[in-house]
């Protein structure tokens, strides 16, 4: 099932196990911006995930690949995260996850895609065939009710 991620993380990016990644041949990720690593329009990093990502950056080759169609705030995310950022990636489309694993130089089985939404990053990284790993969004965030619901339901078609 093309909607079910490789890992199913019951917590947000830094609930994930990065040795257990590593264990498993995985030797770069490919990052969802919004929601996963910063709180969407926010533009500001969490000291949990800046901590998380500096272990990451150690072990794994990373880039990000947003659907984000601002230029001037993929541009702030690449500049704070250093890291290559693709923004309007129209994902679930793989042209932007191909293009991250040029500048990555992997195979696509040796790349995690990380994000929180299935039918997006989910699907992505699967039809890119790279393995993917489905997070909640950042703790520190509180969405609308609404959002919250349909993330839950997303959830409930995965597992079932």
């Amino acid at each position: 099932m093309l909607l079910k991620p490789t890992y199913l993380i019951d917590g947000d990016v830094t609930d994930i196990d990065l040795d257990q990644l590593q264990a498993d041949g995985i030797k770069g990720v490919i990052f969802d911006l919004d929601s996963t690593l910063l709180a969407p329009r926010s533009g500001q990093l969490t000291i949990a995930v800046q901590s998380w990502l500096d272990r990451a950056r150690v072990m794994f080759k990373m880039a990000i690949v947003s659907n984000n169609k601002k230029d001037p705030y993929i541009d702030h995310a690449r500049y704070l995260l250093n890291m290559p950022t693709i923004g309007r990636a129209a994902k679930p489309r793989r042209r932007a996850f191909l293009q991250a694993l040029e500048i990555l130089q992997l195979q696509p089985s040796e790349v995690a895609v990380i994000g929180d939404r299935p039918l997006t990053d989910v699907l992505g990284g699967q039809r890119a065939g790279m393995k993917t790993v489905l997070v909640h969004p950042l703790k520190t965030m509180n969405e609308p009710g609404w959002i919250t619901f349909f993330r839950n339901l997303e959830r409930c078609v995965i597992k079932s």
